[in-house]
């Protein structure tokens, strides 16, 4: 056999010499080595020690294109080693041992340190005769029978763990194709396609079939455990932004307002009434209600007069930020139309809506769309960007099979056919409004689009669940939807509280009718169909629940259609409905300190906001399947009320079982907290939890630290200078307190305040550092109260409270231990 093969490490530079009559090439930058056998050029880069990119492609295979998702910048690099033999080569960093078997042409991933396989490939086959010169890629691997696996975006189907399932990765309303998986195996692996893949395992073999590639092409990424392994996905792909702090409040959404005044009073009855808000999202047509002015990107004059005026009465008077819905397809009576139709930008396929869609691959289309955006929107003084429909929508888009259908029906893009660049339409957007938003002012870009793929949170974008229908089994898989979705990298994600469509029910996914006619063409099925809407008390107690999973979603998010979606059309103060969604309302603003100092952990350190049990308790098997529970921040267990307990479609339940069953993962701590009332449950166990209506099951680990604060009426108001700060004890603990001015880059500058709160479990102190950074806030003092709580007899807790005052100096207050503690 011929075989020529190129070695080159920063620690072992082997020269690009002839071997067995062959030349070999050098790898680039210090990093690569390339075996050339039979054809192929497998290339294994080591971009740091423990991200590994692996790349086999046909010798004939065109010029490699570059990532849209990976960019081409020097990774933090201690070199490697290489040991070879006659039918090994060895590649070792200090995390890992890569090593390619020449017989069986397989790579394997092994421990450096303890010289477990990680994972194996299985094999590969790459097939010409694709489509645009490329090949069909076929990459398969050899798992381990007690790993699960996880994320590849966001389905519909109630998925969690997909061994022995098959994934359908490609764009839709409710589809998000991610490639990212991530294996409780501490890895995770990105593959770098673009077009339709298909994912199955079976038998042990996961395998990605990608229809459009130029050859095999992943990274291989190894984390010390699985939330290491998603920063260490970040670290590739790209860093998360901060958000503004006001993304963190409240956001009432509806379809839609139709005029500032309607919008404005909505806005000014929240005030009214004392309850928080902070984002007003202005749905579409507030262009004008001609189909044919689709998108315009201007106000229509009529219905939405004086813009700025009104938009600066928002953030003046009522201390409201606006968003705006945003289109990727423009009608044909709008001047972006004619501007993008003079470039030739505008695909000439079907939409539901009669607009034509953008190539938003087209550099000329990108300015012409920033360029009449930021005339007619941003100027105007609109904070955020709803980018709505970004798979992009054509017709049929609610389905995987005919939104894939149109959109290869629009063939070519500027960069090469839709076909290859089959998922990466939000992507490339997000792009481009994330770099043309940061040149235009300092402030935080905040974008929710409905589509995305790895590495689009790098554009300071978040995402949404798309047109959801509402009944207890959606609600019910919106939550593993979620959180394969965040293991992908994703930070911020929610849904719409109560289901998009309320009164309509789904056909089940037959093909061929419009975006609007699927919404109401009535097949009896479980989803929709709630026909009184608000006077049903049955949608009234799923729109409840719901809520207060929106509670504990990285945002926080009321919108839908066909029935209102604002507070007081659920009743008045001292109504049951009212009263639970005001509770929760007061619940998120007092947890806004824990929630934007987890937000400041997903920025700098690649902490994931909502994650599976699975990520932290890995060790406990029981947490594999788990997918009604969840992590919201390092510390609070979320189990959401996903049925029925008061109503169903047949009317009252007449004896109410109220008690959950939730499992409370085993940790060091030995317990876990009530997060309301302090109860204390122990570890490993599982608990009948009483949770009638008002009330969602929040625990607390223990091990762990929860600052809080009192309420105000918008995030940016809220009042550091009091705030109450739990300890729940059972191991040492740890919280890094976070502020900045909440809504520029400036924390990019060190100009940001992070005080280190830590517990000593053995020696009962809590020890507040210095503060960190040059952030100076509006007070000199803060006041802090310190509740340190510990299990008790008889599941209550046992409760020790200190007021210090703290002035950005180091503080160590001791506790004495009770008794009772060991």
């Amino acid at each position: 056999m011929k075989t020529a093969f190129a070695l080159l490490g920063w620690l072992c530079l082997l020269p690009a010499a002839p071997v067995h009559g062959q030349n070999a090439t050098a790898g680039k930058d210090g990093r690569s080595v390339i075996v050339e056998e039979n054809g192929t050029r497998l290339t294994i880069t080591c971009l740091d020690p423990r991200i590994v990119h692996i790349e086999a492609r046909p010798e004939t295979a065109s010029d490699v294109r570059k990532s849209l998702v990976v960019d081409d910048r020097d990774f933090p690099f201690d070199g490697f080693r290489i040991k070879r033999s006659r039918n090994k080569i060895v590649v070792r960093t200090s995390r890992l041992a890569v090593e390619y078997d020449r017989v069986s042409k397989r790579i394997l991933f092994r421990d450096r340190t303890t010289g477990d396989t990680i994972l194996a490939e299985h094999s590969r086959a790459v097939v010409a005769g694709g489509p645009d010169s490329g090949y069909r890629i076929v990459q398969r691997f050899a798992l381990t029978p007690d790993e699960a696996i996880y994320g590849l975006g966001q389905y519909q189907d109630g998925a969690f763990d997909y061994r022995g399932r098959t994934v359908n990765l490609v764009q839709a309303n409710r589809e998000i194709a991610s490639p990212v998986l991530l294996s409780t195996r501490r890895y995770a692996l990105y593959w770098d396609n673009y077009s339709k893949t298909t994912f199955t395992e079976k038998g042990g073999v996961a395998a990605f079939d990608s229809e459009i590639g130029d050859g095999a092409d992943y990274y291989f990424i190894y984390g010390s455990d699985m939330n290491d392994a998603v920063a260490g996905v970040r670290r590739l792909t790209g860093e998360v932004p901060m958000q503004p702090k006001s993304a963190f409040g409240f956001w009432m959404s509806k379809e839609r307002y139709r005029s500032f005044d309607e919008l404005t009073g909505v806005v000014a009855e929240y005030r009214k009434r004392g309850i928080p808000l902070d984002n007003i999202v202005q749905d579409w047509q507030y262009w004008g209600e001609d189909m044919d002015s689709w998108n315009g990107m201007v106000f229509d004059t009529t219905r939405f007069p004086r813009p700025e005026e009104a938009i600066d009465r928002l953030h003046r008077e009522y201390r409201v930020k606006l968003t705006v819905s945003v289109w990727p397809g423009v009608g044909k009576k709008t001047a972006v139309y004619r501007a993008m139709d003079s470039v030739g930008a505008l695909f000439d396929v079907p939409t539901w809506a009669g607009y034509k869609v953008i190539d938003i691959y087209d550099t000329a289309a990108q300015k012409l769309f920033w360029r009449y955006l930021d005339n007619g929107l941003r100027s105007k003084g609109v904070d955020a960007w709803w980018m709505d429909a970004t798979e992009p929508s054509f017709r049929d888009g609610l389905y995987q099979d005919r939104q894939e259908y149109w959109s290869k029906s629009a063939g070519m893009t500027a960069i090469g056919p839709f076909a290859r660049y089959l998922n990466t339409y939000s992507l490339v957007l997000s792009r481009m409004m994330y770099e043309r938003l940061r040149e235009q002012s300092d402030k935080r870009v905040s974008v929710l689009t409905r589509s995305a793929f790895a590495g689009q949170q790098k554009y300071g974008t978040s995402t949404w669940s798309g047109d959801i229908y509402a009944s207890w089994d959606v609600f019910r898989k919106q939550i593993p939807a979620g959180l394969n979705l965040c293991m992908t990298g994703f930070p911020y994600w929610t849904t719409d509280i109560g289901g998009f469509r309320v009164v309509s029910r789904e056909t089940g996914g037959k093909a061929g009718a419009g975006e609007i006619g699927d919404y109401r063409n009535a097949e009896a099925t479980s989803d929709g169909g709630y026909e009184k809407g608000l006077q049903d008390s049955a949608y009234l107690e799923l729109y409840t629940r719901w809520f207060q999973f929106g509670a504990f979603c990285p945002l926080f998010r009321a919108h839908g259609t066909e029935v209102p979606r604002e507070i007081w059309h659920f009743g008045e103060p001292g109504g049951r409905y009212y009263d639970a969604q005001l509770q929760m309302i007061a619940l998120r603003y007092s947890l806004l300190p824990y929630i934007y100092s987890a937000a400041w952990q997903v920025t700098a350190a690649g902490g994931t906001m909502m994650r599976p049990l699975v990520m932290d308790f890995t060790d406990d098997p029981r947490t594999f399947a788990e997918a009604g529970s969840y992590l919201f921040g390092e510390s609070l267990l979320v189990h959401p009320v996903t049925r029925p307990m008061f109503h169903d479609r047949n009317g009252r339940i007449g004896i109410p079982d109220t008690t959950v069953p939730v499992y409370l993962p085993r940790h060091a701590g030995g317990y876990w907290f009530d997060l309301q009332s302090d109860a204390c449950y122990p570890a490993g166990d599982t608990v009948r939890y009483e949770a009638p209506l008002h009330t969602i099951p929040v625990f607390v680990r223990g091990g762990a630290i929860v600052p809080r604060s009192e309420p105000a009426q918008d995030a940016n108001a809220a009042d550091n200078r009091k705030l109450e700060i739990s300890v729940y004890t059972g191991a040492d603990a740890r919280f890094t307190l976070y502020e900045d001015d909440n809504e520029t880059y400036d924390y990019e500058n060190g100009i940001y305040r992070a005080v280190d709160l830590t517990w000593n479990e053995r020696s009962g102190t809590l020890t507040v550092s210095d503060a960190q950074g040059s952030f100076r806030p509006a007070y000199d003092r803060q006041t802090f109260t310190i509740r340190v709580v510990s299990p008790g007899p008889d599941g209550k807790a046992e409760i020790m409270r200190r007021k210090v005052d703290y002035t950005g100096k180091e503080l160590k207050i001791k506790f004495r231990k009770p008794d009772y503690i060991r």
